[in-house]
């Protein structure tokens, strides 16, 4: 048993560092193109060039820092915060967050301020994908153990309760500690109480706002603003996932 476990074990080291090695040497020519624009500060260029890549999905933390830097530049507050925290999910750098909070103290913008137990929600948040991985391997390794007691004729409640407090703590996971945010994308954008064009205005806001996204409902996002619940246009602003 202790045999098998130590493969298993082997096999998913090996593949998670396949893929980290690969993932961290892919840079495809588009990069490297737009990254020589930039160091001869053709700013305009390299970043119609980095915006495609990120649209192929393929980009590096170095390059979502650029992004971040040249719309700063250009006095864009919504997107320079936009980059800033993509570049956060793409490397932790926890100088990024309080360039963040710097940036939303000088124009006044919410969402921004962090506790560690939101930090600690960021990280759980961001990674549910490989925690979610892990307990799943942890509910097979469980039931293989209960599967062979079973066979020995002894007693397999003790493993079938595991499972069952894992998968709870699974779904909790996904449910408490899905955070997805936004940020708003353009200047007096309008915030609705319902879906609709034609409902009671709830609030307006200025770009580089970040609010928390609660789901969407056609071309409106119900999101979290001052403790309450709104909606605003998809197109307004700008979703923060890589």
């Amino acid at each position: 048993m202790k045999i098998l476990q130590t493969r298993l074990l082997k096999i998913v080291v090996t593949f998670i560092l396949f893929f980290s090695v690969a993932a961290a040497h892919a840079q495809p020519h588009k990069i490297l193109f737009a990254d020589s624009l930039f160091r001869t500060k053709q700013y305009t260029q390299s970043m119609a060039l980095y915006q495609k890549a990120l649209e192929e999905k393929k980009y590096s933390p170095a390059m979502l820092l650029k992004m971040a830097f040249i719309q700063e530049g250009l006095g864009r507050v919504g997107a320079t915060l936009y980059y800033l925290k993509l570049y956060y999910l793409a490397s932790e750098d926890e100088q990024a967050l309080q360039k963040m909070e710097e940036l939303a103290a000088k124009f006044k913008l919410s969402g921004y301020s962090s506790t560690d137990a939101d930090r600690v929600k960021q990280w759980i948040s961001k990674n549910s994908l490989l925690i979610q991985c892990a307990i799943a391997g942890f509910i097979f390794l469980i039931f293989f153990m209960v599967f062979l007691r079973w066979r020995k004729n002894k007693a397999a409640w003790p493993g079938a309760f595991i499972i069952l407090i894992t998968v709870a703590s699974l779904g909790y996971l996904n449910n408490f500690y899905s955070v997805n945010t936004i940020i708003v994308g353009h200047d007096r954008t309008y915030l609705m109480e319902a879906p609709s064009a034609g409902a009671r205005v709830a609030g307006i806001i200025s770009e580089g706002n970040q609010l928390e996204s609660l789901g969407h409902d056609d071309v409106w996002l119900k999101v979290r603003w001052m403790d309450k619940v709104a909606y605003v246009k998809i197109n307004s602003v700008l979703t923060i996932t890589l």
